[in-house]
């Protein structure tokens, strides 16, 4: 029965073993919830909160111990900002806004009138100019149509001069030879 005694004597000494200080030393020590969320206001960046990875290093580093992936992501999602429902929003703040667009609305109503007062006298002189303007138009083109007529007719009369010349310089030689 040796074996049986050993067996007997670990199961003693298993059941004698200082479970506290065991499980102590096991896990570390546990951050509180308000540690949690102080350590995240100081990690939060204006609006933006910490990353829960970059949360839990900062914890392991400061205090031993992470603190739990889901607990850290829970606090982490309580700490967002809730969004605001429309209820809750302050009835001078909207007046402020509603008084701020009509204003937009009426200088963007006033440049479009302006605008649109530019261009229509810009396109009322434009016609002024046409309608001045048509009439040396009409006077150009029969100019040039008189002066290509006058061109056309200068060039017969070269060609008939030169014919005339050449019949003179005929007659002048056929006349040299009779003498």
């Amino acid at each position: 029965m040796p074996l049986q005694s050993s067996v007997i004597d670990l199961t003693a000494q298993a059941e004698s073993f200082p479970l506290p200080s065991y499980t102590a030393s096991m896990y570390p020590s546990h951050v509180s919830d308000l540690t949690v969320r102080s350590l995240i206001k100081e990690l939060t960046r204006g609006d933006c909160l910490p990353s829960g990875a970059a949360l839990r290093a900062v914890l392991r580093q400061r205090h031993g111990s992470s603190g739990g992936v889901t607990r850290i992501y829970r606090l982490l999602a309580q700490a967002r900002p809730k969004p605001v429902s429309p209820a809750a929003v302050d009835n001078a703040k909207l007046e402020s806004e509603l008084r701020s667009l009509r204003h937009s609305a009426q200088l963007a109503e006033h440049r479009e009138q302006v605008h649109q007062t530019r261009w229509a006298q810009e396109v009322d002189q434009l016609r002024q100019r046409v309608t001045v303007l048509e009439p040396l138009a009409v006077q150009a083109t029969r100019a040039l149509e008189s002066a290509e007529l006058l061109r056309r007719q200068l060039y017969a009369a070269h060609v008939r001069i030169a014919a005339l010349e050449q019949e003179l310089l005929d007659k002048e030689s056929g006349r040299g030879e009779g003498t």
